[in-house]
């Protein structure tokens, strides 16, 4: 009995402390990771702009996303990680590539053309 109780006090501590850890993870910035939605800056602090490259694909009839330009890309990003992933309106991902990031404007071909209609949001991140 007593290696039970001792066995349920550890795992209550155990527990606290996981839960007290997820509590404070706190938004994120440059210098700490946290659980958050947010621009953070190092390479390009103006942003980006996004432009869309649409095509009438005729076995899917349908228009697709064939590309998205990415303009706007500062020198300092240059030779680092270009992500673009598009999404729908629930946020689940229709497409992501990578290529490596010139200054300037980038054309991201899309891997699996998604139907235009289907694309609601694009996310953007630059790593390196």
């Amino acid at each position: 009995m007593k290696r039970y109780l001792v066995a349920a006090i550890a795992a209550t501590i155990a527990f606290g402390a996981f839960l007290a850890m997820a509590a404070t993870l706190g938004g994120i910035s440059a210098d700490n990771l946290g659980a958050d939605s947010t621009v953070i800056a190092s390479c390009d602090t103006d942003g980006v702009s996004t432009t869309f490259t649409v095509a009438y694909d005729a076995t899917d009839a349908r228009d697709e996303v064939t590309a998205v330009v990415v303009g706007g890309v500062d020198a300092a990003c240059a030779g680092q990680n270009l992500t673009v992933t598009l999404t729908d309106g629930s946020d689940v991902s229709l497409d992501g590539t990578t290529v490596v990031a010139a200054a300037g404007a980038n054309t991201v071909a899309t891997t699996t053309p998604p139907a235009a209609e289907a694309v609601v949001n694009v996310h953007i991140v630059i790593t390196g």
